[in-house]
């Protein structure tokens, strides 16, 4: 019988690698957003991407988590019951608001980002390279990715 760990040692191909990878990164941490946080699984981007940008709009996190402004509406929605956002209306665009993590949104991201470094640092140790070596590695072939569909398409 076929075991699952065959499948990712002889896959040929880079695609199949990064997404077992990104699966078992997925079921790691949704564990830790399930059992010791407010959010949802899916509001896991949303939360970091502010953590890191504080004072955006909900247009621009929409665009950088690849969802619909709607999506982002009914998340923040929960956000805020949560306490873990607040709103300001932008004095630049009085129609839209600029979001910050409140203290408890702060704590929740840093949270997760200590997991996210756990995972990885266990994931690259027993690598020929740091964690930082490998996240330099991954970003040149996302780039590069990235930068063939520009060309191409």
């Amino acid at each position: 019988m076929i075991e699952y760990d065959d499948i990712i040692r002889d896959s040929p191909f880079l695609v199949n690698h990064l997404i077992s990878m990104m699966k078992t990164h997925d079921f790691y941490i949704n564990k830790h957003i399930k059992a010791n946080t407010d959010i949802l699984p899916s509001q896991y981007y949303m939360l970091l991407f502010l953590y890191y940008e504080m004072g955006t709009n909900q247009s621009d996190i929409a665009k950088a988590c690849l969802m619909d402004r709607s999506g982002v509406s009914r998340a923040f929605k929960d956000f805020e019951e949560k306490g873990l956002i607040v709103r300001e209306v932008d004095e630049e665009n009085k129609r839209a608001y600029k979001i910050n993590l409140t203290e408890k949104g702060t704590e929740t991201a840093e949270f997760l980002i200590q997991k996210e470094k756990e995972w990885d640092d266990m994931i690259c140790e027993e690598l020929d390279m740091s964690r930082n070596e490998a996240l330099k590695l991954l970003s040149k072939i996302s780039l590069k990715s990235l930068n063939f569909n520009r060309e191409k398409f």
